[in-house]
């Protein structure tokens, strides 16, 4: 779907509502307003910081933390899938010659 077939939700995140655009479908906007609700809570519940800007600055540094552990986790799987790959072709040649002999 291109930006230009984006839609306007309303979401509520920890009692603030917004108005935000998608072009996801109104199934993916609930279920990232429902994930980061709960990022929300589980932060408000673990910490004694106060404020909504302290609690934000919180989950946004969890949230960055999970997302490069999974950007070096792809890197990780990307190199391991040019090696099988390198691998198939060079089985394929070896049983290809092994036919024709």
């Amino acid at each position: 779907m291109e930006e230009n077939d984006s839609k306007q939700y309303t979401i509520n995140i920890s009692g603030n509502r917004f108005s935000i655009s998608s072009p996801y479908g109104e199934e993916h906007v609930r279920e990232v307003e429902k994930f980061l609700d709960q990022q929300i809570q589980e932060v408000t519940e673990q910490t004694e910081e106060f404020g909504p800007s302290s609690i934000a600055l919180l989950v946004a540094l969890n949230l960055a933390d999970k997302l490069l552990t999974l950007q070096k986790k792809v890197t990780k799987f990307d190199g391991i899938e040019a090696d099988l790959q390198t691998l198939y072709y060079r089985l394929d040649k070896v049983l290809t010659e092994k036919k024709t002999d």
